[in-house]
């Protein structure tokens, strides 16, 4: 029983000892949250709200002041209550034994001291960029009245630069000085909005004199004096020019520069009602239209001395090129007596004697403009131009067409040559064939051999006409070369097979007794040779009998025949060559 009673005791005792220390730990959590609460009211964010208000802001920055300024009374009048009622609730729970629920008051307070914290540093941060908003704001006012004040010494010191835009200039600059003049009054008055509108129609009416005053010196300098000399300098040297017998194409100089005198007059005006983007874009064709007067007179200047120069070297390439035309005709009708002309030469010899015709009219109309005074040079050297384009022209086809002038009786004397050279080819191949006593020949082999007689015969008439074809010649040749060709082969054809046939005929005769299908072949072979002259088909029936009786000895009498002939080939060539 005694020992219960003192595991009680001990059991209360701990308890309340327990409680006491969770009531000081409390406690001490209470003063630690109120103390966090008084760092808060260490940032004197009253007097910088006091001193903001006196800056007499305006536009943005009155804009952002009073987002500031809600802020901060939402902090003192909510935020702050907040925070005492969270110390208060800390406090209170500590008296109890509720460790959960004072455990969660206590991080609400330091959750609102948090807070509050971050929305301090949130205004003090957007106080300090507010001044400097006003510093760059009073900085742009300074700039402004600075601009202004220079604008007017400009206006004192340059107006003459200014021309007719001078009255204008200064009741502009009148009216921004009574503008600025609002402007000061209302930012002294309290009256932000107001006048950031004014500051706006400010700058924009500054901005705009800058940029005229920046402009209009130069526009005017440009058509009052720039321009005007131009013009008169472009006058005096068209009249010069014309009193030298100078002439333009679509002449419209006067018209053009009474134009310009009449556009500057018109700019001259739109200047004093500071119609300064239309004199811009107006000066621009002003410029244009002179820079092509300077040029026109340019373009005839420059052309004369050339055209000049030109002049006398034409005329002598006419000349030159009329005489060799007038050569190549009376070449090309001596040749037409002899020859017939194909391919238009004596046409076309006409065609360039109208075409010199042509250009010796332009040219004379040329020479006589010069000479009575209405010529425009740069047109003539244009002409000029073209006239030695064509005079090249012309000079290169006569040259292309003397050249195949040259070639026609060229052509004749080859034609003439192979005509020879086939005659004696015929000779050399009759008599080969005769060389060889041979029985026969093929009614194929005939044919070829007369339609080459045939065609060289043709040939030899068409040399021997009055007025020669050269062309259809050349076209003759060229046949019978090829039909020439194929009649060799098949002389050698010819040759080579009764050659071999009667060889080999001799051959096997020696096998004739002992062999009746030697015999037999023999004697079909002999037939071909002797009666038919069909020697391919002799050589055929009796090279197959002998290669059965004796295998390989049709090759060796075919080797030996055409050895024999290749050494008496080279054996000639060396004698043909001696």
């Amino acid at each position: 029983m005694l020992t219960l009673l003192i595991g009680i005791i001990v059991v209360v005792g701990a308890g309340y000892l327990g409680f006491v220390f969770y009531q000081r730990r409390t406690i001490k959590m209470a003063t630690d949250v109120y103390e966090n609460k008084r760092d808060l009211n260490k940032i004197p964010l009253d007097d910088e709200f006091a001193l903001a208000k006196k800056m007499n802001l305006t536009g943005e920055s009155h804009k952002k002041y009073d987002q500031l300024y809600n802020k901060y009374q939402h902090y003192k009048n909510q935020m702050l209550p907040n925070i005492d009622e969270g110390i208060a609730a800390v406090k209170e729970d500590g008296k109890g034994i509720n460790f959960l629920k004072t455990r969660s008051d206590w991080e609400s307070a330091n959750k609102a001291i948090s807070d509050a914290d971050s929305t301090l540093k949130e205004i003090q941060a957007g106080l300090a960029q507010l001044y400097d908003l006003n510093k760059q704001h009073k900085l742009a006012v300074e700039e402004l009245e600075k601009k202004y004040k220079r604008l007017r010494e400009d206006i004192l010191n340059k107006n003459q630069s200014f021309g007719p835009s001078i009255d204008n200039l200064e009741k502009m600059l009148s009216d921004i000085e009574g503008t600025f003049d609002e402007f000061t009054q209302l930012t002294k008055s309290g009256d932000p909005n107001s006048a950031e509108d004014v500051l706006n129609d400010l700058n924009s009416s500054t901005d705009k004199m800058e940029s005229y005053m920046n402009r209009i010196p130069k526009l005017y300098q440009m058509i009052s004096k720039e321009f005007v000399d131009q013009v008169d300098e472009i006058e005096a040297g068209y009249k010069e020019l014309k009193d030298k017998q100078y002439n333009f194409p679509n002449d419209k100089f006067t018209d053009d520069i009474k134009g310009i005198r009449d556009q500057l007059k018109v700019n001259t005006n739109k200047l004093k009602t500071l119609d300064v983007d239309s004199v811009e874009k107006a000066t621009k064709d002003i410029a244009d239209r002179i820079d092509k007067l300077y040029d026109a007179i340019d373009k005839e200047f420059k052309a004369r001395p050339e055209v000049e120069k030109d002049t006398k070297v034409i005329g002598e390439y006419i000349e030159h090129v009329r005489q060799q035309n007038s050569d190549l005709q009376l070449r090309l009708e001596a040749l037409n007596k002899s020859y017939i002309l194909n391919h238009k030469e004596i046409e076309n010899n006409h065609q360039y004697d109208q075409q010199i015709s042509t250009i010796e009219k332009k040219y004379q109309d040329a020479v006589d403009a010069m000479q009575n005074g209405t010529a425009v040079f740069s047109t003539i050297n244009s002409d000029q131009k073209q006239m030695m384009k064509d005079l090249g022209q012309i000079e290169s086809e006569q040259k292309d067409l003397f050249q195949s002038t040259v070639k026609i009786p060229q052509q004749e004397q080859a034609a003439r040559n192979a005509l020879s050279k086939f005659d004696l080819e015929m000779r050399n191949k009759k008599r080969r064939i005769d060389n060889h006593n041979l029985p026969g020949l093929s009614d194929d082999y005939q044919e070829t051999f007369t339609g080459v007689i045939r065609e060289i015969n043709h040939l030899d008439d068409a040399m021997n006409q009055p007025k020669i074809d050269v062309d259809d010649i050349s076209k003759q040749l060229i046949i019978i070369q090829s039909d020439m060709d194929t009649l060799e082969e098949k002389t050698d054809q010819l040759i080579d097979d009764a050659t071999l046939a009667e060889q080999t005929i001799q051959y096997a005769n020696r096998f004739i007794g002992s062999d009746s299908e030697i015999a037999a072949a023999s004697k079909t072979a002999q037939m071909y040779f002797d009666q038919k002259y069909d020697y391919e088909q002799s050589l055929n029936i009796i090279s197959k009998a002998l290669e059965k009786q004796s295998s390989g000895m049709f090759d060796k009498i075919k080797d030996d025949y055409f050895s024999a002939k290749k050494r008496f080939k080279s054996g000639k060539a060396k004698e043909d060559k001696q």
